[in-house]
C-alpha cells in the first residue's frame, strides 16, 4: 500500500469523517473508492461546476442590453422581416 498525504480545511475533514462514520467507511475507503472510480470510468464520478456568477463579457454584454431595453431613441421590431433587412445593411 502506498500513502498519501492531503491538505484539507480542518472543518471539511471533520464533515467528511461525520459523513464516512454515518456509511460505515472509514475516510480512507471512501477516498480508496473514489480513486477507483476515477481510475475505472476515466473521469470524475461526479460534476464539476464553475461560478454561475457571470464573466465580465457577459456582465458587459447584459448592461449593453438593458441600456439599449431603457433607450426610448432604439429601435424596435415588431416584423422580422424587418429586423433581417435591418441587419443585412
Amino acid at each position: 500500500m502506498a500513502n498519501m498525504t492531503l491538505s484539507i480545511d480542518p472543518k471539511v475533514k471533520e464533515r467528511f469523517t461525520h459523513f464516512c462514520d454515518d456509511v460505515g467507511l472509514s475516510a480512507s475507503s471512501l477516498i480508496t473508492v473514489f480513486m477507483n472510480t476515477v481510475v475505472r470510468e476515466n473521469r470524475i464520478p461526479f460534476i464539476i461546476e464553475g461560478s454561475r456568477v457571470p464573466n465580465p463579457e457577459t456582465i458587459a454584454a447584459m448592461e449593453e442590453g438593458e441600456r439599449i431595453a431603457r433607450d426610448p431613441n432604439a429601435r424596435s421590431y415588431t416584423d422580422l422581416a424587418e429586423l433581417w433587412k435591418d441587419l443585412a445593411r
